[in-house]
């Protein structure tokens, strides 16, 4: 039997036999990888960098001025526009959504089940392509997180890649500016952030990789050791096609004895090879699927014992639940 839901215009076909082997398969992991994509933050409202309508990368001006080092170094001023108005002020309206929440809670159960002595991960990390830092707000440890293209919450000196803890004031985010009608902008480089490294001084921008710059080695060779020794990998939300962070599922694909298991609303350039595709939204499947998952564990909903960090994202999770109402 098919369950069949409408979900933002999308179909959700996933059988219930569908559901039950993926649960058996993610139970009996020994080191639980998910590897997450744009896909998953779309349902949040950040639109991808190849939306055909709101997607950074469709614009000319965004590609050349927004999304590579010169831009950032040349015109500070304009990328700073773009970015404010483009990408931080949505990323910072956004809120962490169920898929977000049933991956936090993946790893709470698998400490809980630890500290229980059952049969659960004994490693558990989160491979993510995208920069807004949803997972760590929804609950998972920073410490599980590998940002492979690094993350507007924090930023460094376009010059010496100094840390610098810049806060952005949200009266300077631009939201009526449109660039494609303002070509000619000439930025007013005195209102743009510098490093206070003595003797530095260069532009600050956002800690992300942008076009033409590697992915950051710390992450990359932690995701590599997940990737490396995981059984079994999670797909979440990703087109498969932004290299070179897409060579990971391609990796484990390659491994024998490891099952990767998507979730999408669409096949990615991965799904005809995966053990498992569960087509549909992450903030649908995610969440039952967990549920599975943790009666497999013979794990309770919750061990009673709410930190400082499980606290603050249910707080999270109640406002994006108002915000749906």
């Amino acid at each position: 039997m098919q369950k069949e839901e409408e979900s933002g215009g999308q179909q959700l076909l996933v059988s219930e036999e569908e559901m039950r082997r993926a649960a058996d398969l993610i139970a009996r992991a020994k080191r639980l990888v998910v590897f997450s994509g744009a896909g998953i933050s779309a349902e949040s409202g950040i639109a991808t960098f190849r939306d055909p309508e709101m997607g950074l990368w469709t614009s000319k001006i965004g590609l050349a001025w927004f999304g590579t080092p010169v831009g950032w170094r040349w015109t500070p001023g304009l990328a700073w526009r773009m970015y404010l108005s483009r990408f931080r002020d949505p990323i910072a309206r956004a809120r962490p959504n169920p898929g977000h929440y049933a991956i936090a809670r993946l790893e709470q159960l698998i400490d809980q089940g630890q500290a229980l002595g059952k049969d659960v991960p004994r490693h558990f990390d989160i491979l993510t392509q995208n920069v807004d830092g949803l997972h760590q707000r929804a609950g998972n440890k920073e410490t599980s997180v590998a940002e492979l293209h690094g993350t507007v919450n924090r930023h460094i000196c376009s010059k010496h890649r100094h840390p610098h803890p810049y806060v952005i004031d949200p009266s300077t985010l631009a939201e009526d500016y449109d660039p494609e009608k303002d070509e000619f902008f000439t930025h007013d480089s005195k209102k743009v952030p510098r490093c206070q490294v003595e003797g530095c001084g260069s532009y600050l921008r956002p800690d992300a990789v942008l076009f033409m710059e590697s992915l950051p080695s710390h992450a990359w060779n932690a995701a590599d050791h997940a990737v490396s020794s995981g059984d079994v990998m999670l797909v979440v939300g990703t087109s498969g096609v932004v290299y070179p962070a897409a060579s990971l599922p391609e990796e484990a694909l390659e491994k024998r004895g490891v099952h990767v298991i998507e979730i999408n609303p669409v096949p990615s350039a991965i799904s005809s090879r995966v053990s498992m595709f569960l087509k549909g939204p992450s903030g649908q499947i995610l969440p039952p699927l967990v549920d599975m998952v943790r009666e497999r564990w013979q794990l309770e909903g919750s061990d009673g014992k709410k930190n400082e960090r499980e606290t603050s994202s249910e707080s999270e999770k109640d406002n994006y639940e108002e915000a749906e109402e």
